[in-house]
């Protein structure tokens, strides 16, 4: 498909982006939805570095894949590797602690997929000859 990796990156800097700003705007209300729990003084600060600041430059930096051209090659390999990171996680932590449930299985397959699409899209980048010199 022509546009895949354009799709992919928008796509991914919409998700990242608007998990961001979901977590600046509502904490209390987004912690509810993930079913996460702020049990100390500095897990405030903490979720909104991590759910907040950071997935809104992800997002951004992203953003910046999208405009300048030569950069999206390793966007996708980068994407990528940011969900595989995800879903290891994810997965350790269903394996070790928490079991299987609608909830993580779906985010699973999402990251799975999104780690397909986005391996996908590197190396129809690097084929085309747009990969990094």
């Amino acid at each position: 498909m022509r546009h895949s990796g354009t799709i992919y990156l928008i796509l991914n800097a919409l998700i990242f982006a608007i998990i961001g700003v979901s977590a600046f705007a509502n904490p209390l209300a987004f912690t509810k939805t993930i079913d996460f729990a702020l049990t100390a003084p500095a897990a405030m600060p903490e979720f909104l570095a991590t759910f907040g600041g950071l997935m809104v430059m992800i997002g951004a930096a992203i953003g910046l894949a999208v405009v300048f051209r030569r950069h999206r090659s390793i966007a996708f390999l980068l994407i990528a590797m940011a969900y595989a990171g995800f879903g290891s996680g994810r997965l350790v932590g269903m394996l070790a602690h928490s079991g299987f449930d609608w909830r993580n299985g779906l985010f699973f397959a999402t990251e799975i997929l999104l780690i397909l699409w986005g391996t996908a899209c590197y190396l129809q980048e690097r084929r085309q000859g747009h990969g990094p010199s």
